[in-house]
């Protein structure tokens, strides 16, 4: 890494202060506090857009047509404010999310148009995904946590503290840390091409604690994110033989944790993570899932029935042997591409489909044309960590949680920069 990660001119120390902030609200701060705090998160990502905005000089230095499908998926969203029922509820949640996804993809793509903040952010990642880790391990060990304990009310808390030991540290549930932890578990490999020691052994010991809380947390949804992107790094960094050994070592996994007794590694075996459990891949809960969102298509093809009105119509759409009988907290798809095809139709669906195609396919030119080894390499990480959490949305409802949410929209941002307008 050319670039001296830890020497800050007086403009990049403002720069990278803002991000410090920025991502330590997004990792120490759960889900209660930031629905409660939302408007002070708001204000502060308008001064870090507005910060980076008059940086760069002028807005013809800052938009580009080239982002137009970002505003095509931010237009296509709308589709889940038009039959609802609670215009409220679907008003404030499509704000909530084209607010974070707009400014976070700009503030995104500005961190990345120079070359020495990669180092930066990375090492800030890795610094705060150690000190998440470490919070989730003592707490799966010690069999408490004090912030939900004292501070905080958390309705998961006896569930996976005593009866179902899995970590959530400061992400309030076991999935949402395992997502975090996804996220971040690459950026320690960009640490590993540092010359400080130091740095390099900060990568390796983040990377390794992201491992392994991901397995502490049992979610499989998460597991099949490491899968995905484990495979896209390889394939990226063109690690063939090391493709062929990882998924070697996969089979082995999952064969021995299916003979496991311990409920949570047993569910990365064949039978709770593919078919054969009630909630599996393939199962009578997945599958009920897709039959009423096809259900909802058929009546609400193009627009869906509004955003978060899944769990609020749940009864006129599920089978007529769980009417009035599935908890709230079931009554969702649990997989966020069937709530975008319920709860915004074809329209928003088909949004998020050419947005992400056309990030990936403008990343996947930048690391053909890039030659400067450290972009490229930054580049394919921030390329993994999003392929990991679009497998993991498969599991759940990620952009309904804003953690992880505005994570994601970070590494939009990361991946949507055109080379052209970088410095």
């Amino acid at each position: 890494m050319k670039v001296n990660i830890l020497k800050f001119s007086q403009r990049s120390s403002s720069l990278i202060a803002f991000f410090i902030i920025l991502f330590s609200w997004i990792s120490f701060f759960p889900e209660p506090i930031q629905g409660q705090y939302v408007i002070y998160t708001r204000v502060f990502l308008c001064l870090f857009f507005l910060f980076l905005f008059f940086k760069r000089g002028s807005a013809r230095n800052f938009f580009h047509f080239q982002d137009w499908p970002l505003w095509f998926f931010l237009a296509c969203l709308s589709s889940g404010v038009v039959a609802v029922q609670d215009k409220k509820l679907a008003r404030e949640t499509y704000f909530s999310l084209a607010f974070n996804l707009f400014f976070l993809f700009y503030i995104g793509k500005a961190l990345m148009s120079e070359e020495k903040n990669k180092g930066r952010i990375a090492l800030w990642i890795c610094v705060c995904a150690v000190v998440t880790a470490i919070i989730g391990i003592l707490e799966f060990y010690l069999g408490r946590n004090i912030l939900y304990e004292i501070f905080i009310a958390n309705p998961f808390y006896e569930r996976y503290v005593k009866y179902q030991p899995r970590p959530m540290s400061t992400q309030f549930n076991p999935v949402i840390l395992g997502s975090y932890v996804l996220g971040c578990l690459p950026f320690g490999l960009f640490l590993f091409r540092s010359k400080p020691l130091y740095l390099r052994l900060l990568g390796i010991f983040s990377s390794l604690l992201c491992l392994v809380i991901i397995f502490l947390t049992a979610s499989r949804g998460v597991f099949l994110g490491l899968i995905a992107l484990s495979l896209f790094y390889l394939w990226k960094r063109q690690k063939r033989r090391l493709i062929f050994l990882f998924l070697t070592c996969l089979i082995a996994l999952v064969s021995i944790c299916s003979f496991l007794a311990d409920a949570n590694l047993n569910r990365f075996g064949f039978e709770r993570l593919i078919s054969g459990s009630y909630d599996s891949i393939v199962s009578e809960y997945r599958l009920s899932r897709v039959k009423m969102t096809a259900k909802i298509l058929k009546d609400y093809p193009f627009f869906g029935i509004g955003f978060n009105h899944f769990r609020l119509r749940f009864n006129e759409y599920c089978p007529e042997k769980d009417r009035g009988k599935v908890l709230n907290e079931f009554m969702i798809p649990d997989n966020m591409y069937l709530t975008f095809l319920a709860e915004a139709g074809i329209t928003g669906a088909l949004g998020f489909l050419i947005f992400i195609s056309l990030i990936f396919k403008r990343g996947f030119q930048r690391i053909r044309e890039t030659e400067n080894n450290d972009k490229r390499h930054f580049l394919i990480i921030s390329m993994s960590a999003l392929a990991g959490l679009l497998m993991n949305m498969g599991a759940y409802e990620l952009f309904y949680w804003h953690n992880p949410y505005m994570f994601f929209c970070l590494l939009c941002g990361f991946v949507g920069l055109d080379e052209k307008y970088s410095r």
